[in-house]
């Protein structure tokens, strides 16, 4: 069983995570409410792709919903060693998106990939001060070309909300959500891994 379609947006003082809900199995259709995406807490957002066991495993042990976790660095941490050795590789491949606040109060994003064929420990952390929006797709839909729509428009986004006389961080966080949604719907139009049943959720700092 496995989950395709999720986008982050990380930023100095906020982060939006967005997923669809379908959970398949090679051409069935097994759920059409799986999240992929998670509040953690106030300070911590988690989002997965690839095999659906990891999230069922982790749903069920409570570790999505952990109030003591301090950052979102601490989070990935954890999870990273959770999930037992595993590769870490490049982020554009990567099926385990963290965002939400670094330990010195500041935006922070990390990622890895789990892969019990490639048992090396190595971790790749990525903190991003000035805003991050990683896509992660399904193997049919090229990534590369909606990591790029997505880094474009996000810029558009920001320089009209900079450009204007009274600066609304609300706004912004309104658009960003609306250009995750437009994608995810895009893509459930060219992969049937995908549904238009779309889980959004938003910390501010």
């Amino acid at each position: 069983m496995t989950l395709s379609c999720v986008i982050g947006t990380v930023f100095r003082n906020f982060a939006i995570i967005s997923g669809d809900m379908r959970m398949s199995n090679s051409d069935e259709i097994t759920s059409e409410k799986m999240s992929k995406v998670f509040k953690v807490n106030n300070k911590v957002l988690v989002g997965m792709t690839g095999s659906a066991q990891p999230v069922i495993t982790l749903k069920e042990n409570g570790y999505f919903s952990l109030e003591d976790c301090t950052s979102a660095e601490d989070y990935f941490e954890f999870l990273w060693l959770l999930t037992g050795n595993k590769q870490v590789i490049q982020q554009n491949q990567s099926n385990v998106l963290v965002i939400g606040v670094s330990k010195e109060g500041i935006g922070f994003g990390g990622n890895f990939h789990m892969d019990d064929e490639m048992p090396d420990n190595q971790l790749y952390i990525s903190e991003k001060l000035d805003g991050w929006s990683p896509i992660l797709t399904p193997p049919s839909v090229n990534q590369k070309y909606y990591q790029k729509v997505i880094d474009n428009r996000i810029i558009e986004i920001v320089l009209s909300q900079t450009n204007i006389q009274n600066f609304s961080r609300g706004m912004l966080i309104k658009n960003i959500k609306e250009l995750h949604r437009e994608i995810i719907l895009e893509i459930s139009k060219k992969d049937k891994s995908v549904n238009s049943n779309i889980e959004q959720y938003v910390i501010k700092w």
